[in-house]
């Protein structure tokens, strides 16, 4: 039995650009409607969506068109506990600084507990718990699952499942698109 947590395709939207924190409220709203280009599948990831019992995503429209690139049809479930965790912001118009700073200065107070503007930290961890005890279900019915999902919703519902028992990566901090990541649990 196991738990496939698969971090969507690259969205086509630069993050070279600068811009204040203000700003990053339209870079996100960018990002989330920016089309997933489908020419760099892993073979890997491929197979592993054909091998799994289930597949299913966030409803968020780049993992939605990821997982249609994987499984090549469009009528995969989705649900909304596996949504992206969103970045804060701050309505401030300075200072101008390039978007990947401000994605790693919003996500590192977010964990730390700043959630202006989105959920928090607290509730996305419940979620998260949610999110995983739904796929635990779906994994014990159909021996595997493959979850189509976020950057940093998946790394908190890993650690949920490592909660539980499974055995997995532990820094998926560090992969990257369309990586894959295997959580393991043994016949009940």
């Amino acid at each position: 039995m196991h738990i496939i947590l698969v971090r969507h395709g690259k969205p086509d939207l630069s993050s070279k650009a600068r811009c204040t924190p203000r700003e990053m409220k339209e870079w996100v709203a960018r990002y989330q409607q920016a089309p997933v280009p489908g020419d760099r599948v892993p073979a890997e990831t491929r197979q592993l969506a054909q091998q799994a019992g289930q597949v299913l995503s966030s409803p968020i429209s780049r993992c939605v068109r990821s997982l249609e690139y994987l499984v090549g049809h469009a009528n995969s479930p989705t649900d909304e506990v596996y949504a992206e965790a969103h970045l804060p912001y701050l309505e401030l118009d300075v200072p101008r600084l390039p978007v990947k700073a401000w994605r790693l200065l919003f996500r590192s107070a977010w964990f730390l507990g700043f959630a202006a503007h989105t959920e928090s930290i607290g509730r996305s961890s419940v979620r998260a718990s949610e999110a995983a005890e739904r796929l635990i279900e779906l994994a014990e019915r159909h021996g595997s699952v493959l979850l189509m999902g976020h950057g940093i919703m998946n790394v908190l519902i890993a650690w949920q499942l490592r909660k539980r028992g499974w055995r997995g990566p532990l820094h998926l901090l560090l992969k990257d698109y369309w990586q894959p990541s295997t959580y393991r649990q043994d016949q009940r």
